[in-house]
C-alpha cells in the first residue's frame, strides 16, 4: 500500500461534470484527488461541434460560476485570458458556441494537474482491509498504474444508442448522430440521406445537410428526409417558468417523491429536455420557405408520426420500412445513407456492475440508489463514498444531465469532501413551489 498513491477522491471519467469538480477542488489543497480518462485530451461531443451550433444553456452554466462566480476557471475569465471579452460583449448571445465550450473546457483541463488523460480504467475494487477503493488504469502504451482512494466520483457519461434496425450490415453509411461531424464530408457525397430522430441533434444534422443542398443537386436527384416517431417536430420547453425544473429546488422536490413513482413521472417529461430549440426549427422552416418559392422542390421531406421498423441493404441501397403510428399504415423508402439521432444511454462499466450487491445497494430494477447528496447507497460496512455524476434522470429528475445544475452538484460534493459548508448552496432557486404549500 505504501507504493500506491493514496488520494481522498478519484474521479472516473473527465467530462464537464468531473472536470468541474476537479476545478472546485483545485482551490483546496487539503483534499487530494486524481481524475482519469481514456481520451488523450478533453473533447466534448466531437461529432456535434458543428458551425453555428450553441449550447442550449446560458454561459453562466460553465464549470464553476453557479457555485463560485470568482473562480479563475470561469468562462468569463477564459474569455478575458483569450482577449474575447469585448467580442463576447457585442456578440450579445447568452448561448456559447459549442466549439468554444469545447475549447474552454480543454483550456481548464490543461490547468488542472489532478486531471490525467490517456489512462483507461481497467478495474475498480473495494479493499475492505484498507477501507479504500483500488483503481487500476492502463495507459495507451500498456503501462498499468494503481491508486488507492477513500471516495469515488463516477462521471462516465452516456454512450450513443442505436436501435436494432440501425445495426444492419451495409456498405452504405448507417451512423449515429454522434459521428455526424466527423463523417459530414462522406454524407455530402450521398444523394439521398435520411435522418431519423426528433430531438435537437436530429434537427442540427438536418439543418447542416440542408444548408449544403443546392438546387443543382436537387435537380440531379439529391434529397433529405427527416423521419420522427413523435407527433411532430416540436420545440423543447423554453419558457422562463418552465425552465425552473432545471433548478436545485426542483431536484430537492423530486427527491421527496416516492422512489417507485419517479420513473413514471420522468417518462412524461420528454419535451422538457428532448425537443428542438425554437431557433433551429425557425432556421429549417425559413430555408424550406425560401427554397420552395414558385413551387420549387426544396429537397427536404418531413415525416412525423412514423416509426422505423426495419432497414435492409438491397445491393448497397438502404430500404427503410416504417409504420405511421396513428394511421397504422406501412410504407418504404430508399436511402443512400442514414443518420440515427436516437439518443444516448448509460452504459455502466463492468467493474461498476460488479460492485452492485457487494458494495452498492440496488433497487428492484438492479439500479444503484443515488441519494439526495449524490452518494450511491452502500450495502456493506464501508465508509468510502461513491458520488455519481449525471445519474439516470429517474434518480434526480430531468435536471440531472443539465450543465446548469453541475456546479451546484459539485459544490454539494465538495462540501462533503471538505467536511464543512464552504460553498454556499442556494436555499431557494425557483419562484414556484413544487411541493405542497403550507399556509
Amino acid at each position: 500500500m505504501m507504493d500506491i498513491p493514496n488520494v481522498d477522491i478519484a474521479g472516473v471519467g473527465i467530462g464537464p461534470f468531473n472536470l468541474g469538480l476537479a476545478a472546485l477542488l483545485s482551490k483546496h489543497p487539503g483534499v487530494t484527488g486524481i481524475f482519469l480518462d481514456r481520451k488523450a485530451e478533453f473533447r466534448w461531443h466531437e461529432g456535434l461541434l458543428l458551425p453555428g451550433t450553441t449550447l442550449q444553456v446560458p454561459f453562466l452554466a460553465d464549470l464553476v460560476t453557479m457555485a463560485d462566480p470568482t473562480h479563475q476557471l470561469s468562462y468569463l475569465n477564459y474569455l478575458h485570458q483569450h482577449d474575447r471579452l469585448y467580442p463576447f460583449y457585442y456578440y450579445e448571445n447568452f448561448q456559447v458556441p459549442r466549439r468554444e465550450y469545447d475549447h474552454y473546457c480543454r483550456w481548464a483541463s490543461q490547468q488542472l494537474p489532478a486531471c490525467h488523460f490517456g489512462e483507461d480504467i481497467c478495474d475498480v475494487t473495494y479493499d475492505a482491509s484498507a477501507d479504500r477503493f483500488l483503481i487500476e488504469s492502463q495507459s495507451v502504451s500498456g503501462f498499468k498504474r494503481h491508486y488507492y482512494s477513500r471516495d469515488l466520483a463516477i462521471g462516465v457519461g452516456t454512450v450513443p444508442l442505436l436501435p436494432q434496425w440501425a445495426q444492419v450490415k451495409s456498405t452504405a453509411p448507417v451512423m449515429h448522430s454522434a459521428e455526424f461531424g466527423k463523417r459530414q464530408e462522406q454524407l455530402s457525397k450521398c444523394q439521398r440521406v435520411t435522418v431519423i430522430g426528433s430531438g435537437q441533434s436530429a434537427a442540427e444534422c438536418v439543418l447542416a445537410l440542408f444548408n449544403e443542398l443546392t438546387p443543382e443537386r436537387i435537380a440531379a436527384g439529391a434529397s433529405i428526409r427527416w423521419i420522427t416517431r413523435s407527433p411532430g417536430f416540436h420545440p423543447m420547453e423554453y419558457s422562463k417558468l418552465g425552465q425552473e425544473c432545471f433548478t436545485p429546488s426542483y431536484m430537492e422536490y423530486f427527491h421527496s417523491i416516492p422512489r417507485e413513482r419517479r420513473r413514471d413521472i420522468v417518462a412524461g417529461q420528454g419535451l422538457l429536455y428532448k425537443g428542438i430549440s425554437f431557433s433551429t426549427i425557425a432556421d429549417i422552416y425559413d430555408l424550406i420557405y425560401e427554397r420552395s418559392i414558385g413551387g420549387a422542390d426544396p429537397g427536404l421531406t418531413l415525416l412525423s408520426n412514423c416509426e422505423v421498423e426495419t432497414v435492409e441493404d438491397i445491393n448497397g441501397t438502404l430500404r427503410i420500412a416504417y409504420r405511421h403510428r396513428e394511421l397504422d399504415q406501412t410504407s418504404t423508402l430508399e436511402a443512400d445513407a442514414i443518420v440515427a439521432a436516437t439518443g444516448y444511454g448509460h452504459a455502466w462499466p463492468q467493474w461498476f456492475e460488479r460492485l452492485k450487491g457487494v458494495v452498492l445497494e440496488t433497487d428492484e430494477y438492479g439500479d444503484c440508489i443515488v441519494q439526495e447528496d449524490f452518494t450511491a447507497r452502500r450495502c456493506d460496512a464501508g465508509t468510502g463514498r461513491i458520488f455519481v455524476q449525471n445519474a439516470e434522470i429517474f434518480q434526480h429528475g430531468v435536471g440531472s444531465p443539465d450543465l446548469g445544475i453541475a456546479a451546484i452538484r459539485n459544490a454539494t460534493i465538495a462540501n462533503q469532501l471538505l467536511g464543512r459548508p464552504h460553498y454556499r448552496l442556494p436555499k431557494r432557486s425557483s419562484f414556484q413551489r413544487y411541493g405542497m404549500h403550507e399556509a
